[in-house]
């Protein structure tokens, strides 16, 4: 019942046709990307919305589309631009800010101004909870509320919330379930606050059946799967696939 994407970490030294065509021999062709000038990622689009045709034409020819781009969160209204003209349908912020009220008040006001932005252009802006000022539960419905647009919505990491937050990630999905607008999977080695490392779906302590049970009763979208080590990164996405598509069979 659902769509699989990759998050574009894992690939980022990889230039852009050969990400897209890693991802497609994997059955994924609406894909994820992020936004350059990156220096050392090649697969970064770069040139801004002037060069945003030719990479639709790029993706048109391996056969894939974008789905979701991240952009930094004091990135320029062009960038804004250039993500709804690759087609996509998703603006991601993923970043780490100092968990104090003065930082609430400005990502809060700069997220509803992007949000705007966003809204003119028929994107949703999904915000990663990545530690710092998103580390919990709690926090990510702080900040979201104080944003206020239906637009601007979470992108549930589950490993991020055990790791970065030592919060546990089902208990955090069933707290932010009415925000959540996108996912990212993936594992990680060890329980607790900054504990263990990122890891394959099938080796971490995270258990992902209970999430996807919960997952299915209310959110519709797309699975985005997010190996983060770029030595082996097109198998351990494949990996992934296959054991959460194992945990979704009946």
């Amino acid at each position: 019942m659902y769509e699989f994407s990759s998050s574009p970490w894992g690939f980022r030294f990889l230039e852009t046709a050969d990400y897209c065509h890693a991802l497609k021999s994997l059955g994924m062709t609406c894909l994820c990307f992020m936004l350059g000038p990156q220096d050392g990622f090649p697969q970064a689009i770069k040139g801004g919305s002037l060069n945003a045709l030719a990479y639709r034409e790029l993706f048109a020819r391996e056969g894939v589309s974008a789905l979701e781009v991240a952009m930094l969160l004091d990135g320029t209204d062009d960038d804004v631009l250039t993500i709804a003209r690759l087609g996509a349908t998703y603006l991601r912020i993923c970043e780490v800010w100092e968990h104090t009220p003065e930082e609430l008040q400005r990502v809060s006001q700069r997220l509803r101004h992007l949000g705007q932005q966003a809204a003119e252009h028929g994107l949703t802006v999904i915000v990663e909870n990545h530690g710092g000022l998103m580390a919990t539960s709690e926090d990510c419905i702080r900040l979201l509320e104080a944003v206020g647009l239906s637009n601007v919505t979470l992108n549930y990491d589950a490993a991020n919330f055990l790791h970065y937050g030592g919060e546990d990630p089902l208990d955090a999905l069933k707290a932010v379930r009415d925000f959540v607008g996108f996912t990212h999977l993936k594992n990680v080695s060890e329980a607790g606050f900054h504990k263990g490392v990122f890891c394959r779906v099938r080796d971490g302590v995270i258990d992902y059946a209970p999430i996807l049970a919960e997952l299915r009763s209310f959110y519709q979208g797309c699975l985005c799967l997010e190996y983060e080590k770029p030595e082996d990164a097109l198998q351990g996405t494949s990996d992934d696939l296959a054991s959460l598509q194992a945990l979704l069979t009946p």
